[in-house]
């Protein structure tokens, strides 16, 4: 099959017999392209020579366009336009779509979310979508540009950098206990009401793991309430209906304006980190580079 570039004139030829057509002035159209009118000429000329017909009439100083030149501006003017007019959607749609950052719905209430007014600073020109769910099928959709997760699995096409561990902790509102005084030992808190997220990651840390963990074997399972999304614990805690698991990360800002606080000492290190999550094809997205910069 023979090549397209075989069959079609030299590109620049035609763009320059193009702008001489509509100007029907070498002069101008030299002007337009940057170049000199002996140029605009010989590429026309070159153009003429290489169709072999005649495409602009010069006679009395005057540029008027043969039939050729009639024939072959209409297609011109048609398939430069419309190449142009693709390009131009091509580079707004590259500059005005959004980031689309995907993340568990407790990492961006708790983490991304108190922190963005830091990165619209950093990044006033560029805009972010953010993706909030606990479904790790979401996380890696076609349209997601760069994920962050915990413990996430080896994934096939995406890269993968670790960002920073967590630490667990025993917290709840700081007038929970009331006029009890507050407890000093691990093995005080299993009368509570502990609130239990049920959570299918295996890197979740249960309230029997946290105890086990720190030297507390339970003798019954804990009571409270349970819920299947973390973020909603946690504001059960706020709202003082027990004491729950907080990842420091995640309630930092929480513990730091004193609505939550951490109940003695000790804590769990869980095996698995946050890391960010990067698809191939998004490796080399000015706006993905400036994201990873920032976190």
């Amino acid at each position: 099959m023979t090549s397209l570039r075989s069959r079609l004139p030299p590109t620049n030829a035609l763009v320059t017999f193009e702008a001489v057509a509509r100007h029907l002035s070498f002069t101008q159209a030299a002007r337009e392209l940057g170049v000199s009118q002996a140029a605009t000429s010989r590429q026309v000329r070159l153009l003429e020579d290489h169709l072999g017909v005649v495409l602009l009439d010069r006679a009395k100083k005057r540029v008027r366009l043969t039939a050729a030149g009639e024939q072959l501006l209409q297609a011109v003017a048609m398939g430069l336009g419309h190449i142009a007019g693709v390009a131009d959607g091509l580079r707004q749609e590259r500059r005005g779509r959004a980031l689309t950052v995907a993340a568990s719905l407790a990492f961006s209430a708790f983490w991304l979310m108190p922190r963005l007014p830091s990165f619209h600073a950093a990044n006033p020109a560029l805009e972010l979508r953010l993706s909030t769910s606990d479904s790790e099928a979401d996380w890696y959709a076609d349209d997601v540009d760069v994920a962050v997760v915990f413990g996430p699995p080896e994934v096939t096409g995406w890269y993968s950098e670790r960002l920073f561990g967590d630490q667990v902790v025993a917290v709840c509102r700081p007038d929970y206990f009331g006029a009890r005084a507050l407890p000093r030992a691990v093995a005080e808190l299993p009368e509570e009401s502990l609130l239990q997220i049920e959570s299918p990651y295996i890197s979740w840390i249960s309230w029997p793991d946290w105890f086990a963990r720190n030297g507390v074997t339970l003798s019954r399972d804990p009571r409270g309430p349970r819920f299947n999304n973390y973020t909603i614990a946690i504001q059960a805690a706020l709202d003082g209906q027990g004491l729950a698991l907080g990842w420091r990360r995640l309630i930092a800002p929480l513990v730091r304006d004193g609505r939550l606080i951490q109940l003695t000492a000790a804590s769990v290190t869980p095996d698995d980190e946050y890391a960010l999550l990067i698809p191939d094809r998004s490796g080399e997205d000015r706006r993905v580079r400036a994201f990873r910069r920032w976190i």
